[in-house]
């Protein structure tokens, strides 16, 4: 099955920035925020 790009790069570092830009408008600062993340696998 070839493969399929589903985002570029500039499309993905641009939906990333949109959704810091909403988790710092709806907590009104990004004061006391925590992001935590989960290897696969992990």
């Amino acid at each position: 099955m070839p493969e399929k790009v589903l985002l570029t790069s500039r499309e993905i570092g641009r939906a990333l920035a949109r959704i810091a830009h909403e988790i710092v408008e709806k907590n009104k600062g990004a004061e006391g925020v925590v992001l935590v993340g989960m290897r696969t696998r992990g």
